[in-house]
């Protein structure tokens, strides 16, 4: 079982170097912190231990306790024209027991390039104001945050490996990355599979072995789940949150929307607005 007490979180950031910088940990077991830093723009080196690695935007460099670490940000001195300098990253040093059984249970290697989603920065995000927020009593908040960030760190590497020892796998998490993305817009199989480069049957295989389910179902599936919260939190006329979900056509919308919660939009309104009138 994982230690529930709180993380301690001693840095958390977002630097932009647009001259040369050098910053260092040293190596000790008495050096209890984990370092993330994810690279979001330029290039800079970075040493772990006894190996160097040039960062590039989508980057993140883990930094486990008691490893020595060398941030390096200057000029290329490879390039024919002189470049101007600049690096940027979101950062978070933190301490604790969890921090802890989180780096002990999993073998992650220095450097690993990461495709997130917006609300993987969405995270660091909130953790830089929640630091900032000094008159809150936000330490259970800060600890859950952590937690959840590096819970999704790990997600995403462990998809990577998955992908890596099998490649077949590669091309359907890359398709339900960008239909997540762009469920709201208009979407085709025929498009998805040329954009991956292969045949529509290919790509309906594929994504269906590695999720049990279709791409344009799992398109569908994120739309209802969209307009469902529209329905909840919004004003919005129905027929608007059809079309704002990615339905095009709204008696389609309407029959999809009853398939899958067993009402209609408009049923499914009034009994949600009924339960918060009768629970308030």
């Amino acid at each position: 079982m994982m230690d529930t007490s709180w993380i301690d979180c001693l840095l958390i950031g977002y630097s932009h170097h647009t001259s040369p910088f050098t910053g260092s940990l040293q190596k000790g077991t008495a050096d209890n912190r984990l370092l993330l830093r994810f690279q979001v723009k330029g290039t800079c080196r970075v040493e772990i231990n006894d190996q160097t690695h040039v960062v590039q935007p989508g980057d993140l460099i883990i930094r486990k306790p008691g490893e020595y670490y060398r941030l390096v940000v200057e000029a290329d001195k490879d390039a024919d024209v002189s470049q101007p300098i600049e690096s940027a990253d979101y950062y978070l040093s933190c301490s604790g027991a969890w921090v802890q059984q989180w780096c002990s249970r999993n073998d992650f290697p220095s450097k690993v390039h990461l495709d997130p989603a917006e609300d993987f920065l969405a995270l660091w995000r909130k953790l830089i104001y929640e630091k900032r927020n000094i008159h809150g009593d936000n330490a259970e908040m800060m600890d859950a945050l952590i937690k959840v960030l590096c819970l999704t760190i790990e997600r995403y590497v462990r998809k990577q490996t998955a992908a890596a020892s099998r490649p077949e796998l590669n091309i359907p998490y890359k398709m339900k990355q960008y239909l997540e993305k762009h469920a709201t817009e208009p979407l085709t199989l025929t498009h998805i599979a040329e954009r991956y480069g292969i045949s529509v049957s290919t790509a309906s295989h594929l994504f269906k072995q590695a999720f049990g389910q279709s791409p344009m179902r799992y398109v569908i599936e994120i739309r209802l789940s969209i307009a469902s919260e529209r329905i909840l939190y919004s004003d919005m006329k129905l027929e608007d949150i059809a079309e704002a979900s990615g339905f095009r056509s709204y008696p389609y919308f309407c029959r999809a929307f009853r398939a899958h919660f067993h009402a209609s939009p408009s049923k499914y309104r009034v009994q949600n607005q009924l339960r918060k009138v009768e629970n308030p």
